[in-house]
Formats: C-alpha cells, structure tokens, sequence
C-alpha cells in the first residue's frame, strides 16, 4: 500500500513556496567561474554539533525559521476553506515526521564523538516514515480513498492514486499563503546557490585531498568508504548495533584526526560568500518579501481563513 507524507509535512513543503529546491542552477554556465576561496593557514575544527553550524546562506534557504507555527496554521486553515468551496469537508492532521528539534547533519555528516557512541548514525529525536507508518501515524492512501472517496481525494492531492502526478489543482497544490511581491520573485534562488556551493565544496582541492586522507584512516581500521557519505546512508540493522557503532565512532575519530569538518565547512562557507556577494541584492529582496508573507499568513489566523 502507498504511505503519504504527514499533513504537516505537506504542508511545510507549500509553506516554503519553491524556495528551498535543490535544483541545479539554470544560469551556472552564464556565471563567471567561482575560485577556490583562500583558507587560513591553520583551519580551526568544526562544531561538534550540527546545531552549531552557520553558513552564510542559511538565513536565506531557512526563511520560514521561527515562523512554522503560524504558517502551518495558515496553510491549513487555506487548505480546508478550499476544499469547502469543494463541497467537502476537511479536518487537518496533526504534526509530522519528526519528534524534537535535531539539526539537519552538514554535508560531511556525523562529528559528534559522543553520539556515535550512543546511537551511531540514528539521529536522535528524529522518527522515520517506516517507523511513523508502523505507529498509525502516516495516512494511508487506500484507506483514504475508501473512506473518504476518489472525488474528495482528488480535489485535496490532485490525484487519486499513489505514482501519479498531480494535475496541479489539488489544494495542496493551490491553497497557501499567496503575496504577489514575493510570488514574482525567483523564490528557488536560495536552494540554487545552495546546491551550486555544494557542488563546488566537493570537487575543492581541498576537500578532495582531506575526504582521501579521511578514507585512508578509515582503511587503518578495516573499513573501506571513498566519502563520509557512505557508511552513514548504508542501510544498517534495528536497533543499532554494534557494527554500526564502531563504523560511527572510528569515522568521527577519522574525521577528527584528519580535521575533514573543519576544512570542508570552511571550503563551503567561502563558497557560499562569494555566491552570496555575487547574489545578494536579489536575495535581499526575497528576504524582505518574505516577512510580507509571514505577515500574511499572521492575517489568515487571525481572521480564522
């Protein structure tokens, strides 16, 4: 049977209105090539935790920071005046997918040598949808179209089964906190330049010659990754066990001993201020615009709609 996404989960995705795509960038080849930005002679560690990671594009690809509460609310209050101009009624979900506030890991992945002991790769605090399913907690999609029928699910979705797009007339493809000044806009700038800069970061010198010294510590200890990327994505037992442990703590020590984090977060951070710099009217502009639709979704609360 097909699992949908959570509701809030839905609903975070119409909140950022585009704005956080990881797409690649549609103008690279019309931009002057970005330098490999010039590092200090002696590059200071990394935070130990995720949360304690700033890069210079984060205020722009995480607009809706502190503001989810009211924009979720907004939206679902949008979603479900739409299906009632429908003719159906609607009640929202509850909350999504994750339980906590875990940071989102940076590219080179886990660095905290405390929870590689504790939970290996498993980020604390975060629920998968596997696990979420099991708990009744993701909506089935068959279930819904037996209870509720094919018309009602296609006027919310915009499809009525799993694998098909939608036609773009779902209402949670149409009903969300609209403002024209900030709809004119290039509201998927943010999430270009994000992936721009991760791109370049992997392909640095820098970074190259660091993530081979790091796989050359790894293979001290009998594991064979080309990048950090590896071990964490491989697909490893529930519970957590010991394997996934010692893989956990060998790769944090590995990255330590070879300071992979802290070369790899200044690469990106350069990166990123040049992109910045080269882009910072439009994305000023975006930025602006969006507090105009945080106040907007502030008015539809208020008003119930």
């Amino acid at each position: 049977m097909g699992k949908l996404p959570l509701l809030g989960s839905l609903l975070a995705a119409a909140l950022v209105l585009g704005g956080c795509s990881s797409g690649p960038p549609d103008q690279a080849a019309e931009n002057p090539p970005v330098p490999e930005p010039s590092l200090p002679a002696s590059v200071p560690p990394a935070p130990v935790s995720a949360a304690d990671v700033e890069l210079p594009l984060a205020p722009y690809v995480q607009l809706a920071a502190g503001n989810e509460g009211v924009l979720t609310k907004a939206s679902a209050l949008l979603v479900t005046k739409c299906m009632r101009d429908k003719g159906f009624s609607h009640t929202p979900g509850g909350g999504g997918g994750q339980a906590g506030s875990s940071a989102p890991l940076p590219d080179y992945g886990l660095n905290d040598s405390d929870q590689a002991r504790k939970s290996g790769y498993s980020r604390p605090g975060v629920v998968s949808g596997d696990e979420l399913a099991r708990a009744g907690a993701m909506p089935d999609f068959d279930q819904q179209v037996r209870e509720h029928g094919e018309a009602w699910m296609k006027a919310l979705y915009g499809f009525t089964s799993v694998g098909t797009p939608s036609d773009g007339t779902g209402c949670f493809d149409t009903a969300f906190v609209r403002v024209p000044e900030y709809d004119k806009l290039d509201k998927e700038l943010p999430g270009k330049l994000l992936h721009q800069s991760d791109q370049l970061t992997r392909a640095d010198s820098r970074v190259v010659g660091v993530t081979g010294d790091w796989s050359a510590c790894m293979a001290e200890s009998g594991f064979r990754y080309r990048s950090p990327a590896e071990p964490a994505r491989q697909q490893w037992p529930k519970p957590v066990g010991s394997q996934e442990i010692t893989t956990a703590v060998t790769d944090v020590a590995c990255k330590q001993r070879t300071n992979l984090p802290g070369t790899w977060l200044a690469v990106q951070a350069g990166y990123q201020q040049t992109l910045l710099d080269r882009n910072a009217p439009a994305l000023e502009e975006l930025k602006n615009a969006w507090r105009l639709v945080v106040e907007e979704a502030e008015r539809v609360v208020a008003n119930g709609g």
